[in-house]
This record gives C-alpha cells, sequence and structure tokens, in this order.
C-alpha cells in the first residue's frame, strides 16, 4: 500500500531529519589545520600558521660525553590560537625521539615529515622537518593553549646551504675532543635542539633549564636566575629572557668556561646592567688573557652604541668565547653574542664584538619580518662597526672612505640585490649584498640627511619596532619621514633605497645627487 502523509506531517520529519544532520555534523567544523608554512620568501619550508608562540620553557637533561639529551627533556610552549585549528606544526629536526605530545596535558597525536619544498638537492644539506600535532579536540580561534614536547637522542647539527654548520654543535677542538655544545642558530638551527615556530616574525619569551654535570656551565639567554646543586653529580642552571626573542638568538651552549660576572653602568640612561662573559678554559692563558682584554670593552661599546641607537634594549649583556674552529664565525646570540674560535684557541676582536652588539638593537630587538630583511640587520651592524672602529679606535677606514670603497667595487659585485638574495638560502650572508653594501647605503643616507637626523631615525626606529620587527617598507617610509627632504629630493631618497636594496647593478644614486 502506498503511505499518505499530509504537509504537516511532512515538515515535522523535515524537522527532524535537519536536527539529526546538526547533531551529527562533525565537531571539528569550523576547525582547520594550521599553514605548514609562513610563506618566507627565502626559506618557506619554516615557520608555521594558525597560532602566535607567547613563550617557550625549555628544559635539557644533557651529558656532553655523549652529546645527548636523556628522559625529562622538553618544551613547552604557551600560544594563542589565531583561527580555530584541528591541527597545527612546528619545526623540529627528526634526528631526535619524541617520547609524548601533549596539548592542555592531555596526550595528542603527532606525525613528522620532511617540510616541503626541498631545501636543497645536495644530500649534505640538512632537510628541515615538521612535526605535526593533532589535540584530541579542537582548538578555537583566540584560545591560549599550552602544547609539551618531550624527547631524548643526540642532537645534530644542520649543514646550511652554504655548507656551514649551525644550532646544536658539538664543541669541539679537534676531532674526539669535545666538551659539551657550541649553539649558533641562524637562520634554522633552533629546530636542531628544540621544537618550535622558527621564523623571525613569532618572537617570545624563553626560559631555559639546563641540567648538566656540575663541573660543566649552562649557558642561555638573558638572566640567571637559578643554578641548584641536585646532589647526583649535576646541576640544573635556569636562565629567563623577559624580552620577546626571535628563535634563531636564543642560547643553549654547556661547557667547561671560565666565567666572569660583574656589572656595567650605562651612562647615558644611568642604569646597572649585569655582565656575564665565559671563556673556553682550554684555551691557553695567553688566548683567554686576549680575549678578557676584549670583553672588557663591553661598557665602553654599549655606552656608544646607546648614544647613537637609544637605550640598550635588554636586561643583561655578555659574550661566550668557546673553541669550536669548525664553526668558523660569530653571531650574535641574544645578550651573548657567540665567538667560536680558531684553531689555536678561544678568540675575540674588538671591531667583531662591536659588530655583535650593533646587533642587540638592530637584528635582535629589531628582527627581520623575513629572512629578505636580513640585510637590515648586518647593514647596521656593519655601520656601526666602521663607525666604531673610525671614532674610538682610529680607524682610517671612516664611514665615508667605507661608502666611497663600497661603491667602487667591481660590477660583478652588484648583481645580488639584497632585497632578494635571488630567493636563495644560500646567499643569506653574501658579504657585498647583505653587509658591505647595505652598511654603505645607510652611511650614505647619514650623508644625505646629517648625523641629528640620521641618528634621531636609529632612535626613532628602536622606539617603534624595538623588541618587534620591521619590513622594507616600513623601515623606507620611516626614514622618508625623518629625512626632513620635501619634494624631488624626496621623490629621489625613495630611488636611492629603490637603487641600493633592489637593483642587480651599481646604483646610480649617490649622496653626491643630493
Amino acid at each position: 500500500m502506498r503511505s499518505i502523509r499530509s504537509a504537516a506531517g511532512s515538515g515535522a520529519l523535515l524537522t527532524l531529519v535537519v536536527l539529526l544532520l546538526v547533531a551529527a555534523a562533525p565537531a571539528s567544523a569550523g576547525y582547520s589545520p594550521g599553514a605548514k608554512t609562513l610563506g618566507d620568501p627565502i626559506i618557506p619550508q619554516i615557520g608555521n600558521g594558525g597560532y602566535d608562540v607567547r613563550s617557550y620553557s625549555i628544559a635539557l637533561n644533557y651529558e656532553p660525553s655523549s652529546n645527548s639529551f636523556g628522559p625529562g627533556t622538553r618544551t613547552t610552549i604557551v600560544a594563542k590560537a589565531t583561527q580555530g585549528l584541528s591541527k597545527f606544526s612546528l619545526d623540529f629536526q627528526k634526528q631526535l625521539k619524541i617520547a609524548e605530545v601533549r596539548v592542555d596535558g592531555v596526550k595528542a597525536g603527532y606525525a613528522r615529515a620532511s617540510a616541503k619544498p626541498k631545501l636543497s638537492s645536495d644530500p649534505d644539506v640538512t632537510q628541515p622537518a615538521k612535526l605535526t600535532v593533532t589535540p584530541t579536540a579542537p582548538i578555537a580561534k583566540g584560545e591560549t593553549f599550552e602544547v609539551e614536547v618531550e624527547y631524548f637522542g643526540s642532537p645534530r647539527p644542520i649543514v646550511d646551504t652554504d655548507g656551514s654548520l649551525e644550532g646544536w654543535v658539538p664543541a669541539c677542538h679537534a676531532a674526539n675532543d669535545c666538551d659539551g655544545s657550541f649553539t649558533v642558530n641562524e637562520p634554522i638551527g633552533a629546530q636542531s635542539w628544540y621544537p618550535s615556530n622558527n621564523h623571525p616574525s613569532d618572537k617570545a619569551k624563553f626560559r631555559l633549564e639546563t641540567t648538566a654535570p656540575t663541573a660543566y656551565t649552562a649557558i642561555g639567554a638573558g638572566e640567571q636566575i637559578s643554578r641548584i646543586d641536585n646532589g647526583d653529580g649535576t646541576a640544573t642552571t635556569t636562565w629567563v629572557e623577559n624580552e620577546p626573542m626571535a628563535t634563531y638568538l636564543a642560547s643553549g651552549t654547556v661547557g667547561l668556561f671560565d666565567v666572569d660576572e660583574g656589572t656595567m653602568t650605562d651612562h647615558v640612561n644611568d642604569v646597572t646592567i649585569p655582565t656575564f662573559v665565559a671563556i673556553d678554559s682550554a684555551g691557553t692563558p695567553q688566548r683567554k688573557q686576549a680575549v678578557a682584554a676584549t670583553a672588557d670593552r663591553i661598557p665602553e661599546m654599549v655606552n656608544f652604541l646607546t648614544g647613537k641607537f637609544g637605550a640598550y634594549p635588554f636586561e643583561t649583556v655578555g659574550m661566550v668565547a668557546d673553541w669550536v674552529p669548525g664553526v668558523g664565525y660569530t653571531l650574535e646570540n641574544q645578550t651573548k653574542p657567540h665567538f667560536a674560535g680558531d684553531d689555536g684557541g678561544p678568540a675575540a676582536d674588538s671591531s667583531t664584538l662591536a659588530h655583535e652588539l650593533a646587533h642587540q638593537w638592530m637584528g635582535d630587538s629589531i628582527s627581520p619580518a623575513n629572512w629578505s630583511v636580513i640585510w637590515f640587520n648586518e647593514g647596521w651592524a656593519t655601520f656601526a662597526e666602521v663607525l666604531f672602529d673610525s671614532k674610538v679606535d682610529g680607524d682610517e677606514m671612516t664611514p665615508r672612505k667605507f661608502f666611497k670603497a663600497v661603491y667602487e667595487i667591481r660590477a660583478k659585485y652588484w648583481k645580488l640585490a639584497p632585497a632578494e638574495l635571488d630567493g636563495d638560502p644560500a646567499n643569506l650572508f653574501d658579504g657585498v649584498a647583505v653587509y658591505n653594501r647595505p652598511g654603505a647605503m645607510l652611511e650614505g643616507l647619514r650623508e644625505i640627511i646629517g648625523n641629528e637626523r640620521f641618528f634621531a631615525f636609529a632612535r626613532d626606529l628602536n622606539e617603534r619596532h624595538g623588541h618587534g620587527n620591521i619590513t622594507r617598507g616600513q623601515f623606507i617610509n620611516e626614514a622618508e619621514d625623518a629625512s626632513g627632504l620635501r619634494g624631488r629630493k624626496l621623490e629621489r631618497l625613495g630611488k636611492y633605497f629603490r637603487q641600493w636594496l633592489l637593483w642587480t647593478k651599481r646604483p646610480h644614486l649617490t649622496p653626491a645627487d643630493f
């Protein structure tokens, strides 16, 4: 028999069906996975979308003799969701084994994979990796959440596309002669020893607790707030950096050091600043004395730079002089520049220290919005180095002579644009495009607008962007506003910046054109 329903009965059934469909809708409706990239123009493999990190709390249980992280090693991240998240990712290398992942205290699912696209076809280059976390319940937009990753194993350094080492590097004087770790993370080395949103645009506060044998010194960014003897041959040292820090500026260095702690006075702002200097204990007395003499100039340099760039942006200042000749470079780790030394032992020179301390303002406090803005960091630090060497140490290479020397280099050196770098991470530390050309551009700006306006501009940058990030557009707009130029000269200044940052040939405009 055929069933016949009334109109009213049909409507009631339709309502019931709709209610059942709503009840059966997936709980994740309105939620989606966070992006596995922040779209960096130089290194698109790094950074993750969908959240903003507020703080990192890293606990390392480190054994120097085997260069390994033991049980209890973990990173706890507090973040705020910027979208509804069904899952999210972190930058973290796969050689470290994961014991457990929790979100808001509840065990979460996770998966590991190489980042895409492939960074390099060279098998010696380290391929960045992702850790994708799936919480048991989705995270609402605007919600603050905590993710804890517990892990163990032996961290390995990252091999960059230019062949250099970064990240968690074993501190070896020579083959099989090692005494801990040396951490220099630019640009992506942080993910070799802790999971993170490893992009300079997502800065956060840091807390680092390192448990290591009592004879060892464990070093982090910021201020050491405690060192506890555990009574079992180990000690736990805690460092806290209260100002936001980009992941690549973090320190996790552990080694046998001669340590000198003291204070300095910022005479410009009448502020006392704690100082921390660590020098590799294995160095010869002569090498250690030479490094200490350089370190003694930190107050002089900070006061010089404070007069140019504004108040020192952090609570502490210092340096680490290790003996790791395989690294071959120095890095501006936040509050404690790291010197790798050379074959003869720990080493540090005044020019390089002035460069790295200038970074505490330009690069560390004001960080690049992405890696195509690295010219900002290195241009300012190069300019400051030349200025200090000339004004304080009487070097014959004055800023004006520096500009002239850079401008006269051969045509082939102008083929790489500082603000683009051909999109190749192997060019991130190109001496001309990233250091000398932007440094000369800044000196040219000083000559164009004069000392008073130029250094007022530098101080204003730190007031506006300190503990944050800056883009190329922001730098140019604010330089133009600060210049005092009008009409055609202002238009010409805009062309000056475009030529110096974007041209793949020698710029036409110099200070003489103003």
